[in-house]
């Protein structure tokens, strides 16, 4: 039987040191995916170090590289494997336009032969370790992974594809056929596994996206996790409290010995909405760069 892995996406600027702790305090996730790190050199071993440090501890820990240079791609993934990593994903799929226009996150979807030589350069710098790679469905159109998920699936070095179902240009629209969409990603990327990614914000979405591709390996929920930040419990049928005292406990848990006010408005705009945010009103009377504590 397939037992699916759930994830949480790797958010950059939200997966805080104090989001990190609330998180495996409460046993909200059985795994991590940092945010990038963005490569343009080969960090420091005290840079790495500080990189991966709010993710100490017993959850398993893969970390995210996005860069251009295969080699000092490369490079960063053998120095932090030095030092403890065992698990590597590059990141081909930021639709950030600060990100695109170098060619880097998404903008590689704009040349697979780039990706390709991406991927066999950091394998061979840590090849007993697993590599997976993060990726849309293409830069403008999702026929575009007809071309590129099977030549990057036949290089042997690809583990597992963690794969949103949108389009780079896309950004996070609403746009129909993601089921269709992803169905081919996994004909595409066969042997390889697939994690399938976005719009997942509800137990019964995941359960009738899994109903609809048993072949995945597992879902990865981004913002739909913060929005209910015991979905992934109750993904794997693990006990949990309703929607909202999750959302009350989590934020509690975040804040507690004090969370900059500024991060703490973010925070639970991500959680309730604006509209249905309870601490809004409350957060937005105070200096933003002083701390708060919900309890």
């Amino acid at each position: 039987m397939n037992i699916p892995e759930f994830w949480p996406g790797p958010m950059e600027g939200v997966m805080t040191p104090a989001l990190l702790r609330a998180a495996a305090e409460l046993n909200l996730v059985q795994r991590w995916m940092t945010p990038f790190l963005r490569v343009t050199g080969v960090p420091k071993r005290k840079h790495l170090e500080a990189f991966l440090a709010p993710f100490a501890g017993e959850i398993p820990v893969t970390m995210q590289l996005m860069g251009t240079d295969p080699a000092a791609v490369a490079a960063t993934a053998a120095a932090a494997a030095a030092i403890g990593v065992k698990a590597f994903n590059l990141n081909f799929g930021c639709p950030s336009r600060q990100v695109t226009s170098g060619g880097a996150g998404g903008g590689a979807l704009r040349d697979p032969e780039s990706m390709i030589r991406m991927v066999e350069t950091v394998k061979r710098a840590i090849p007993a370790l697993p590599l997976s790679i993060k990726l849309r469905t293409g830069w403008n159109d999702p026929a575009e992974q007809e071309f590129f998920l099977p030549r990057l699936a036949a290089t042997g070095c690809v583990d597992t594809f963690f794969i949103h179902f949108r389009t780079v240009k896309e950004q996070y629209l609403s746009v129909p056929g993601r089921e269709e969409r992803l169905q081919r990603s996994l004909e595409l990327a066969e042997p390889i596994p697939v994690v399938l990614n976005g719009d997942v914000a509800t137990p019964e979405a995941a359960a009738a996206l899994w109903k609809a591709l048993p072949g995945a390996a597992g879902i990865m929920c981004a913002r739909g996790w913060l929005h209910d930040p015991f979905l992934l419990r109750r993904l794997a049928g693990l006990p949990s409290p309703g929607p909202e005292e999750g959302r009350e406990t989590f934020f509690r848990a975040v804040t507690s010995g004090g969370f900059p006010v500024n991060k703490s408005i973010e925070l639970s705009n991500f959680i309730w909405g604006r509209e249905g945010n309870p601490y809004f009103r409350r957060l937005i009377a105070l200096p933003p760069h002083t701390l708060f504590s919900a309890e």
